[in-house]
This record gives structure tokens, sequence and C-alpha cells, in this order.
């Protein structure tokens, strides 16, 4: 059965569209809902002020435990000795420098952002990487290049097993603290299909209404 035409001109391109489409095969209840979390990233960013950008340090996503950052902020021995952060989730296909893996606890996950790389394979293995960091009461950096896509990918896939029922909700928790947290579409399409399954959801059915915590 063809898939009902979807308007392109605002949230997405039709490249996109068709990858998704004819590679990962998403649903139109999928798309509403992809279409539902772009829309609350562009909402985000219009409110938010432009001097939130350019972050000199991490972004405190969990007080005390979670910090979301990226490669150069791995890379700054000094600044993570301060914040006292002993672990870091390394999310990019960049290998960190040999002084960062001799002082920190590091999980390297080495992939591309790209469409249709499979970071849902890693969720399970981050997920209880940071769950044992949390349970000894100790600081970790989630990070990639940018501290855009990838990394929010795995800070996400956290917060939807750990602290929220809905991506929509987590999403929407993730962005006030980070507001240039975008996972790419078929990283956000991951995560979609993760919620199902944490949560035996059949189908996503209508795009849950977002209730901040």
């Amino acid at each position: 059965m063809a898939m009902k035409p979807v308007s392109t001109s605002v949230w997405i391109g039709e490249l996109t569209l068709d990858k998704l489409q004819h590679e990962m095969h998403v649903s139109e209840n999928e798309l509403a809902y992809l279409q539902q979390l772009v829309n609350l990233r562009s909402k985000k960013r219009q409110i938010q002020s432009p001097k939130d950008a350019g972050y000199a340090r991490p972004s405190v996503i969990i007080d005390n435990f979670l910090y979301h950052g990226e490669l150069k902020h791995a890379e700054n021995k000094y600044l993570l000795n301060g914040l006292n952060i002993g672990h870091i989730i390394n999310v990019s296909d960049c290998p960190l420098q040999q002084d960062i893996l001799d002082h920190f606890n590091v999980l390297w996950i080495n992939l591309d952002d790209a469409f249709g790389v499979d970071i849902s394979q890693y969720f399970e293995t981050t997920n209880e990487f940071l769950n044992i960091c949390k349970k000894k009461d100790e600081k970790v950096l989630v990070h990639c290049q940018m501290g855009i896509s990838r990394s929010s990918t795995i800070v996400l896939a956290y917060l939807l097993k750990y602290h929220y029922d809905s991506l929509a909700n987590a999403y929407d928790y993730l962005v006030e603290r980070r507001r240039f947290a975008a996972p790419n579409h078929s990283f956000f399409l991951q995560l979609i299909r993760y919620e199902r399954k944490l949560y035996e959801k059949p189908d996503v059915n209508k795009p849950p209404t977002i209730d901040k915590k």
C-alpha cells in the first residue's frame, strides 16, 4: 500500500523522506511522530535565546551526573577534572587522545553520523554504562563530534529507558537543556522504535502530548 503524500516544504526533504520510506520502511504513524519531534525542536530554538549557544562547557542534563557535550570537551582534561567527570561515552568516529584514555574511563562507540547507521544496537550497552555511573554517584560526559546528533541519540535512549515513558517528553526535556540536540531522522526513527519496544506499544498510533516532568 502506497504511503500518502507528505508535505516536505517545512520539516523534511524529499530525499530523506524517500530513504525513510524505502530503506527503513517508516509507517505513517512513525512519520507523524517524527514530524512532531522535529517541530518541537524548531519551536524550542525559536523561543530560546541565541546566548544559550556556543557551549564553552558541556550541558548539564541531570545535575551531578549526566553531561552532554562535544569532542572539545572530552579532550579538555582540565575541564573534565574541574567538573569532577570520571567517565566518558565517545559516540563518534574520532578516537580520544591517549592522555584522556589514561586518566578517564572511556566507552567508545565508533560510528558515523549518517543515515541508516544502526545506532540502536548500542542502546543497551550505553544505558548500562550510564546506569552503573549513576548508581556509583559518579559523573559522565556523553559526546560526539559536535554534540548534536549521535550523542543526543544516546542521551535520549537513556532518558527514555530510565526517566520518561515517551520520546516526545524525553526530547522536550533534553532540548530545554541543550537547544541544539538534534538526532538525524534515521536516529530519531530508531528511538521511536526503541520506545515502542520498551513499553510494548504495538504502534505509535498517536503522537503523545508533551507534558513536562
